[in-house]
């Protein structure tokens, strides 16, 4: 058997270029419309974009274009396109759904939000600006023409789809509670995963460099998405349309601050798609410098962390009180006497741990002081009921709430809130949580 001759045939780059002229005219003629003035860049767009570079992509990608040094850039600024089309779609997704997300303008974020969004869309409709003139001068150096595009900046302008009626209900689901409360758990597993990878933190970093992909990168973004994903797919499965979906605003709530975060990460993973693949040093051949100058780094920096973490973490956050005010709402409380802490009360150390403990099942638990109930969340609440009672010398205080929390508590009490001890195994999630 001859093995000499490869099985796969060559194609000279004079032969594929005509080829290539003539499949990159669509993806041309949609980018050629955000230079109109009159342009208004949607959704629609974004996904008439990523149609068509995904296309062009698919089709370097099976000719090898970006094993071909001729051809890599090209081929490179194709694939950016897409990824940042990509991202601006999932941006105007929100955007779009945000009143069925969350309905009316009561959330406190939402302005705050939505100008910040509008100013991220500015830097996409800029910078996709750059990659289209990119792509033309390219597409000219190597021999092709590009041929004036016929698409009006008019076929955008669709402001609002209108709606159907929601009209579909179901039945009654006997485990609509339960589902409910597994719902609001898992969303308070991601949030915790999400403060576990300290992205809830400010990074200090002077590139991107310095963070991706060591501290945040797509595959950690691709995963939050995914489980917020299943728990969205959750809520419509068992909740949506049933009894507790119409009747219980919070299970609405709790949904729409699911798909925000969910989109939000989405975006996330779209953009450190964009510098791990597009402008890190893993890039060679001389493109990373070129595409750095097309989008550059602090730009890109801002709007991954000023915007797209920033607000995910915000939103998370949001849905955290959410989800606790629902699996509070199912507990039926328990009341314990606990010693106090020896030998000096409950100053900040035993206080950390009980609130720790407390947000740990997130539900509510409170220390009853004088027939006054003092949130257990809360440190300094904790500090205050403290004092009063170092002042009554008691030796004893009472809890008040969810009795899984309330028997995590007991253990703490059991090893004298780990003043003189070590955390037992059975509450070493503290461990990972004071270091937070």
């Amino acid at each position: 058997m001859d093995t000499s001759r490869s099985l796969t045939p060559i194609i000279s780059e004079e032969e594929f270029l005509p080829l290539l002229q003539g499949k990159m005219q669509a993806l041309m003629a949609v980018l050629s419309v955000l230079g109109h003035e009159n342009m208004t860049a949607n959704k629609l767009y974004y996904f008439t974009l990523v149609h068509e570079a995904e296309k062009l992509e698919v089709f370097l990608d099976d000719y090898g274009a970006r094993s071909n040094m001729r051809l890599l850039y090209f081929a490179e600024l194709v694939a950016c396109a897409r990824n940042l089309a990509l991202a601006a779609f999932h941006l105007y997704h929100i955007l779009d759904r945000y009143s069925d997300y969350l309905m009316g303008d009561s959330d406190q974020i939402r302005r705050e939000f939505e100008d910040s969004a509008r100013k991220t869309l500015g830097y996409f409709s800029a910078t996709l600006r750059n990659f289209h003139a990119a792509l033309r001068e390219e597409a000219v150096a190597q021999g092709m023409r590009v041929e004036a595009g016929s698409l009006s900046a008019g076929e955008w302008n669709i402001k609002v789809i209108p709606q159907l009626p929601y009209t579909i209900t179901s039945e009654a689901a006997a485990n609509e509670d339960e589902r409910l409360i597994a719902i609001a758990q898992a969303y308070r597993k991601v949030s915790k995963l999400f403060r576990q990878h300290r992205l809830d933190r400010r990074f200090k970093a002077t590139s991107l460099a310095e963070i991706i992909p060591s501290k945040m990168n797509e595959t950690l973004f691709a995963d939050l998405e995914v489980r917020l994903h299943n728990i969205q797919s959750e809520y419509d499965t068992y909740i949506k349309g049933g009894k507790v979906g119409r009747e219980d605003p919070r299970a609405a709530t709790l949904r729409g601050l699911t798909s925000i975060p969910m989109h939000l990460f989405d975006f996330l993973r779209w953009m450190a798609h964009f510098y791990e693949r597009h402008e890190s040093d893993v890039k060679k051949g001389g493109v990373k410098a070129k595409i750095a100058a097309l989008a550059p780094e602090d730009e890109l920096m801002a709007v991954i962390l000023n915007f797209g973490l920033r607000y995910s973490g915000k939103y998370l956050n949001e849905g955290v009180k959410v989800a606790e005010r629902i699996l509070s709402s199912f507990i039926t409380p328990i009341v314990h006497e606990l010693p106090i802490p020896k030998p000096q009360g409950f100053h900040a150390r035993p206080a950390t741990y009980v609130s720790l403990i407390v947000q740990e099942h997130g539900t509510d638990v409170f220390m009853i002081v004088n027939g006054e109930r003092y949130d257990c969340r809360s440190v300094l609440e904790l500090l205050q009921a403290g004092g009063i009672l170092a002042d009554m010398g008691a030796e004893t205080v009472f809890f008040e709430g969810d009795k899984r929390a309330v028997d995590d508590l007991i253990i703490l009490a059991e090893n004298n809130y780990c003043e003189d001890k070590d955390i037992p195994p059975e509450l070493s999630y503290l461990k990972i949580l004071r270091n937070l």
